[in-house]
């Protein structure tokens, strides 16, 4: 097992790729915190990594609240002692052509994605600097790189 003894926190790991992700580390050996804004779909899927036989802890974690990200990565390191592995994985998107999107929506999805990836790392990299080190890992989508209609400021 690649991942024996290894600790690992992941946003957005309630459902979708998040939780496929959080699963995978569980069958590699880590320990797995499934932080998710849903905090019934978070308790989920480490149940499910659990009825398979891995450990995981269910966190509710809105990845935009600096208090919640910082509590929950001090409840993976009070309960497992270290962390390991932080994976930025939380994203969201909201789908309207750019002339009438709304500043707000804008700024909601700017707000997971990059506030959420800055206070995650932070959070970690308190706990990485003093310990171990440890590892980042961070989600993109395929729409940072290729242009489809309504989710990048091309048309097709």
């Amino acid at each position: 097992m690649r991942l024996e003894q290894r600790v690992a926190v992941i946003t957005g790991a309630g459902r979708g790729i998040g939780r496929a992700i959080a699963e995978r580390y569980a069958r590699e050996g880590a320990r797995v915190a499934v932080a998710d804004l849903d905090s019934a779909t978070a308790e989920e899927a480490a149940a499910a990594i659990r009825e398979a036989g891995g450990e995981a802890l269910a966190l509710a974690m809105d990845v935009t609240d600096e208090q919640a990200v910082d509590a929950g990565v001090q409840q993976v390191v009070d309960t497992w002692g270290r962390l390991d592995i932080a994976f930025a994985n939380a994203g969201i998107q909201h789908i309207e052509s750019l002339d009438k999107l709304a500043l707000e929506n804008w700024r909601k999805v700017m707000s997971v994605h990059l506030d959420g990836a800055f206070l995650l790392t932070r959070a970690a990299l308190r706990h990485m600097y003093a310990g171990q080190g440890g590892t980042l890992l961070y989600m993109g989508s395929v729409h940072s790189m290729e242009a489809s209609p309504l989710k990048a400021p091309y048309v097709a």
